[in-house]
């Protein structure tokens, strides 16, 4: 169908003429603004910004309009403006407690008691109210300052179960579901020493007496202990000596009289501790090594550093100097090395990813014509009932070092951990146990062997010796304590691994001769086939039993006759130290 220009034009001129708007028209609208609303009448052509400006309406900077201000005006249109106003306010809140509850095996199963009251603590809250037309529509939370912490509600839960009671020789700490526990004298007298579930366990350090622990504590507000339910007293915090700016990881404490009941942990003015160990023949002493904090795996950069320090019973550190400077550490140097002090406090051992060996101190002597010379090592008498050495003879810790690689190994590749192992002293402190990554059994490359040793090397010597070979990745070695009679005579105990090449496999319990001979299974039989997880040991002061952690719950095992005593039944046991 064809359509000629002339009928465009003539339908064209119909349209406009139907759609031509009079010069009398006008709209009704609706306009609410304020809270009230009103009717208008305007004309057409207009927009809603027209209005609103004939109406002396300003829109504030976080006002709103409702159509938009460029909508044109059509009849029975409804405007609405809505009044937006911010305001800050300071509020303070309450903050309620939490409930925890902590097992004990001291008091029958299903008894429960109250060792802390809950109290609320106290927030300051600045917020940001948004209101509309002056009603208030939305309120965000942009800062809070806690004034008052929360203190949690603690219940003791009792899980006693119906295990004998046993004689023990000394004393016993370990770490059960994240808190430190005492046993003394015998089984049934048992108490916690810690109840907030917060031990990292990077550090749980024993004296050589067993009168002072040595712990660190997740880093957290509100670490206030109470084990004596009788008396629940908070233990105050200090602040740190040298804060960094960034959150610490973790906390130093300290039990300064395991022989107390009533003793509290006390915090020591040290935070992000990897290692803590008291000065053999000290009372005070520790020497110690930190890192910093990082929020990458494994949460810290280590300084591999040393230092040593005097601790009061008020939790102050004092004369504390550094015995060995920062360092990148070697491979994986980021972990940290491990150190382990000498039985005659002046000589440490350390271990790193890639290597083992010794710290030896540098002292000044005069020699026969009035110089100076340096001397490699001291002679020191131990006596544990001597005050402080430290304060006595400042020389047994010197202020410089020698540090003397022992054996070399290749790193081993983990891919999703640091293997690192630990270094051992033998009770005269003429030797050094460790474990080392051995070569490979095949083609693959030496970072991948799956193989591990345990070798020994003297602290003055320049070889080594394996004792035994193929313990196992998560082996663990003690030697016995000293026997009175001959200090170069101490067995000495470690972890054989039942599947040594397969990194999850259960481990035995082995006793061998100081030499390497005379090896033995001790738990569990080889007849059972249920080992042991990777938990360390620990021997008794007289060498005649070895508290193990098997199934999470320790036991003591007689090294003569291997007979096995359960001392604890929560399953929740992680580490074990004893000492007399």
């Amino acid at each position: 169908m064809r359509i000629t220009l002339l009928t465009v034009v003539l339908f064209g001129l119909l349209f406009a003429g139907c759609t031509t708007t009079t010069e009398d028209e006008t709209y009704t609208i609706t306009l609410v603004a304020a809270g009230e609303q009103r009717t208008l009448t305007t004309v057409p052509g207009r927009t809603v910004a027209d209005v609103l400006r004939d109406e002396n309406i300003s829109l504030g900077q976080e006002d709103r309009v409702n159509p938009p201000s460029f909508t044109p005006i059509v009849d029975g249109l409804t405007i609405t403006v809505i009044d937006v106003d911010e305001e800050t306010a300071i509020l303070e809140e309450i903050v309620p407690f939490g409930r925890r509850t902590t097992v004990n095996e001291g008091l029958p199963a299903g008894e429960t008691r109250l060792i802390q009251a809950g109290v609320n603590g106290v927030a300051q809250v600045t917020y940001r109210i948004t209101y509309e037309n002056g009603v208030e529509v939305n309120r965000s939370e942009i800062r809070r300052v806690l004034i008052e912490p929360p203190t949690d509600e603690i219940l003791m839960v009792g899980s006693q179960t119906e295990l004998p009671t046993i004689t023990v020789e000394g004393t016993i700490v370990y770490i059960a579901g994240s808190n430190a526990w005492i046993v003394q004298q015998n089984s049934a007298n048992r108490r916690p020493l810690t109840v907030d579930g917060d031990l990292d366990e990077r550090v749980f350090a024993l004296s050589q007496d067993g009168t002072r622990l040595l712990f660190t504590r997740f880093y957290g507000e509100g670490q206030q202990d109470t084990p004596d339910p009788e008396t629940p007293t908070p233990v105050p915090t200090a602040t740190p000596e040298e804060p960094t700016g960034e959150e610490p990881f973790n906390t130093l404490w300290a039990i300064l009289d395991t022989m107390n009941p009533q003793a509290r942990p006390a915090r020591i003015e040290l935070e992000n501790i990897l290692y803590a160990q008291w000065v053999p023949g000290t009372q005070q002493t520790i020497v110690y090594s930190t890192a910093e904090p990082r929020e990458s795996f494994p949460g810290w950069q280590a300084n591999n550093d040393l230092w040593v320090a005097q601790i009061t019973e008020e939790g102050e550190v004092v004369n504390r100097r550094q015995l060995l400077e920062a360092s990148a550490g070697g491979v994986y140097g980021f972990y940290g090395t491990a150190f382990n002090i000498a039985p005659d406090g002046s000589t440490l051992a350390w271990a790193q990813p890639d290597s083992a060996g010794v710290l030896v101190p540098v002292f000044p002597l005069e020699d026969d014509e009035g110089e100076d010379e340096d001397s490699p090592r001291p002679t020191a008498t131990l006596t544990p009932d001597a005050p402080d050495r430290f304060e006595e003879n400042p020389l047994l810790l010197p202020d410089r070092f020698e540090k003397l690689t022992r054996v070399q190994f290749a790193p081993f590749n983990a891919y999703d951990f640091i293997w690192r192992p630990e270094p051992v002293w033998s009770p005269d402190g003429q030797l050094v146990l460790t474990w080392t990554h051995g070569n490979p059994i095949g083609t693959e490359a030496p970072e991948d062997s799956l193989v591990f040793d345990l070798t020994a090397f003297p602290f003055d010597g320049d070889y080594t010796v394996d004792i035994a070979e193929q313990v196992g990745i998560f082996t663990y070695a003690q030697f016995a304590p000293a026997n009175e009679d001959d200090q170069t005579d101490s067995p000495l105990a470690y972890l054989q691994a039942i599947d040594p090449l397969n990194q999850t496999t259960r481990y035995r319990l082995v006793i061998l001769d100081r030499d390497g001979s005379n090896p033995r299974t001790v738990f569990p039989t080889q007849e059972e086939s249920v080992g042991l997880a990777t938990h360390q040991f620990a021997w008794s002061p007289d060498g005649q039993q070895i508290a193990v952690i098997f199934q999470n719950d320790i036991y003591l095992i007689d090294v003569a006759t291997g007979l096995r005593q359960q001392l604890t039944g929560d399953g929740l046991s992680t580490l074990v130290r004893w000492a007399p």
